[in-house]
């Protein structure tokens, strides 16, 4: 039975982590703008 959870819990981490982005990741445009931003941070 624990040679069974261990596969399991090792399948799970393979496909896991076969899951996400590919190449470079993109930064996403700020919600504000800097002059907002600063005049909001008081």
């Amino acid at each position: 039975m624990k040679k069974l959870a261990t596969l399991i819990v090792i399948i799970g981490g393979l496909v896991v982590s076969g899951c996400g982005l590919r190449g470079d990741l993109e930064r996403p445009p700020p919600i504000w703008d800097s002059f907002q931003a600063a005049a909001t941070s008081d």
